[in-house]
């Protein structure tokens, strides 16, 4: 795929887009075109683009404009092609729909005030102008070779939309960290830790009718935590057409060791109800998908606590409450005197994981000023010392640090250079100060890799 990108004074210079085979990969800075003397095209740098001029011999906008003056209603289907701009090797710049893509809708919206905009593509969009200005949006994915007339029933009338998004659509990417950070919990992305209002909300979907929700009844108000509980709930049709809807039931942990989601679903049912007719809803918990990940022993755990079970439309429209107490276990403290990975902290500002060893295993690194935080960790009655794993090719500190970043030094860590950053050594250094439980930081004053350590008494 090629894209004209334009420059200072109107000329424009073609820019490669697109597909791997005809990529230059040892010079990526390769990725412009220059018109050679037998008329071939060749990849160049943009230093040496050859510039070209745009004529336009006819304008697919003014063509939409055109068709739509005067009609009863226009739709304009936008969106992603699949071997183009939905590729998963082919990061969008932005969020927004393609700048040409949005000309066309705001030129058509303006020419007939009923437009409709279909959007079909597989991740989500920024729409804030389409949602404030156009009548009506309805979304799809890649369905298939029958989406045409999938689409044509639920226009029309013939059927009433059901589907729910399976993303969280934001209102900018600005409100997202950047592309690269995968820490969803740090960074408190997705539906499950997001504290923002989204445009569209992970699982909302519309409907040619409404639906109102009962009380919910469980099957036990308490669960051991290899137990299962059974929600129903009432659902009523209260408009003039048939339809379906997709009940959902999502939880919120109150007390854990760990940060836990706003909410996460869990289950999920899809009713069909005619108008003013009431059906159930049936939804099973097992207590076993509650578990958390316990960093401190490696293994998975149903921890001891009240649940909000929250019950609606989507993860925003929560219709009903109730709360269900699982009686699981209570994660012990920290034991540091047990060989710890670095990787399996609770908190962390700056770092990074790392591959340990060309082969295997995790590590982590940082810039200086980078930490790391062990929470809840049993430090006995009496000092020790502290022993750790690391490598690297310049010689730094680590401090070890109680209760917070800044917090008393307990010790420090003389780390020498290494013969590379796959040459571990092990070093120790003695502790003072460290009796009780206390939150442990490691501070990092400068790059090193930190495989494991050790705190004994």
């Amino acid at each position: 795929m090629f894209e004209l990108e334009k420059q200072d004074g109107g000329d424009y210079l073609l820019r490669y887009a697109g597909y791997e085979k005809a990529y230059d990969w040892a010079d990526p800075a390769k990725t412009y075109v220059k018109a050679q003397d037998d008329g071939t095209l060749a990849l160049t740098t943009k230093a040496e683009a050859s510039r070209f001029s745009k004529d336009v011999v006819s304008s697919g906008v003014d063509s939409a404009v055109k068709a739509v003056t005067g009609a009863g209603a226009a739709v304009v289907v936008v969106g992603s092609m699949p071997f183009i701009n939905g590729r998963e090797d082919h990061d969008r710049t932005t969020m927004a729909l393609a700048e040409g893509q949005s000309e066309l809708v705001k030129a058509v919206r303006k020419a007939n005030p009923n437009t409709v905009v279909v959007v079909e593509n597989s991740y989500p969009t920024t729409l804030d102008w389409e949602q404030k200005n156009v009548p009506a949006i309805l979304w799809t994915s890649h369905a298939g070779a029958e989406t045409g007339n999938a689409l044509a029933s639920l226009l029309f009338g013939d059927e009433s939309p059901s589907g729910k998004l399976p993303q969280t659509w934001y209102r900018s990417g600005a409100v997202l960290p950047d592309i690269l950070d995968y820490d969803i919990i740090k960074s408190d992305r997705t539906y499950q830790y997001y504290k923002g209002k989204p445009l569209y909300p992970f699982g909302h979907g519309l409907s040619y009718t409404t639906f109102r929700y009962g009380q919910p009844r469980l099957s036990a108000r308490s669960v051991r935590r290899d137990g299962t509980v059974t929600v129903t709930v009432p659902v009523t049709n209260t408009g003039g057409k048939a339809g379906d809807e997709v009940v959902q039931l999502y939880t919120h942990q109150r007390e854990s060791r760990v940060k836990q989601p706003v909410k996460r679903l869990r289950a999920f049912a899809r009713v069909h109800a005619a108008p003013g007719q009431t059906v159930t809803a049936e939804l099973r918990l097992n207590a076993s998908d509650l578990a958390v990940w316990d960093v401190t022993r490696g293994r998975w755990a149903v921890e001891k606590s009240k649940h909000d079970l929250l019950i609606g439309s989507s993860s925003t429209d929560v219709r009903r409450r109730a709360v269900l107490d699982v009686r699981g276990e209570t994660i012990p403290a920290r034991d540091l005197a047990e060989p710890t990975r670095a990787a399996d902290f609770d908190d962390q500002s700056g770092v990074r994981l790392v591959d340990e060893t060309k082969a295997s295993g995790d590590a982590v690194t940082g810039a200086p000023g980078s930490w790391l935080k062990f929470a809840d960790a049993a430090l006995g009655s009496s000092t020790g010392r502290i022993t750790a794993r690391v490598a690297g090719t310049s010689a730094t500190t680590i401090e070890v640090r109680l209760d917070r970043p800044n917090g008393p030094l307990a010790g420090t860590l003389t780390v020498p250079s290494t013969a590379d950053a796959y040459s571990y050594k092990e070093i120790s250094a003695p502790l003072t100060g460290t009796r009780g439980n206390h939150d442990v930081y490691l501070v990092l004053k400068g790059e090193t890799r930190l495989s494991t350590f050790s705190m004994t008494r």
